[in-house]
Parts: C-alpha cells; structure tokens; sequence
C-alpha cells in the first residue's frame, strides 16, 4: 500500500541516508551547539510545511519534507573534504532522491533549494525560501545552554517561539 508520504518513508530508510545522519550523528555527540539530526530535519520540515501552507506557496509536502530531510547530510564529509556541507548536501540528496522515486524535476527543485539553504535562500522564493527560513527558526536559541559561546549575532538569534 502506498502513502503519500511513501518516497519520504523511502529517504529515511535509504542505505546512504542511514549511513550519512549516522555519521553525522556520531561527529555531533561532543557537540554544544545546535546539532543536526533527524529531529532537527524533521523540525525543519515541519515549520516549512507550515510557512508553506501560510504563504500560500503550494508546494507539495513530500517535496518540502524530502528537502528537509536532505539538507544537512553533507555534514557528514564536510570537515574530511574541506567542502561546504551544503555543496555535498547537493550531491548526496541527488542520488538518494533519485534511489527514491523522485522526477528529475523534483530533484533539481529540491537540490536548488538544498543549494542555497545557508547562502541565498532568504532573497529566494518557494522552496528555496522555507527551507532557510525554517532552517533558521527551528533553533531554540531562547532555550540553548552554549548561547554565550554561539557565533550567531544577537540580532539573528531566536527569542521566542514563531513555529
């Protein structure tokens, strides 16, 4: 029987995508700030959806939340090729959207918005654009015991609950 969030189901049970947060996962454990995991893929989903269906963007949830899932797996090499994560992102999510069911289409969408999630994405539109902004207000920086050590400015930080 198939979901309609059956490719999304087919993400987090993909061998390279396992592999990938496993990874990432495992390099985090000392980690004081922000980490960058499942929940935290699965918050920014979440609070895209929501922007999504607020701005009335239309995008199909699947595609937000494929997005959501992939955006930070590049993590996982990052600091071993001296590459940006969201470069490797890119390349990752490729491959795993395709191992998934997604059009070629789908997939350009969904690396694009991948692409620009920490540069860009804030002068961006659709999926570009939820992506960074939930990105960025699904940190509890209201709530983080490591705030006085954070590099984030004062002025970016959130200070309250908006999603």
């Amino acid at each position: 029987m198939q979901t309609e969030m059956d490719r999304v189901d087919r993400i987090i049970y993909n061998d390279e995508y396992r592999r990938l947060m496993e990874t990432v996962r495992n390099k985090e454990t000392d980690r004081i700030f922000c980490r960058h995991g499942l929940e935290h893929c699965l918050d920014v989903a979440r609070i895209a959806y929501i922007m999504n269906i607020e701005q009335g963007y239309a995008i199909d949830r699947e595609i937000i939340y494929a997005a959501a899932l992939l955006h930070d797996v590049g993590r996982a090499d990052s600091e071993d090729t001296g590459r940006k994560h969201h470069e490797l992102s890119v390349e990752y999510a490729g491959r795993i959207l395709e191992q998934c069911g997604f059009s070629t289409q789908e997939n350009a969408q969904i690396c694009d918005a991948i692409g620009s999630h920490n540069t860009d994405g804030a002068e961006r539109e659709g999926l570009a654009y939820v992506l960074y902004k939930a990105d960025k207000l699904s940190r509890n920086c209201f709530d983080c015991e490591a705030s006085d050590q954070c590099y984030w400015l004062e002025s970016a930080r959130n200070t309250g609950i908006k999603y």
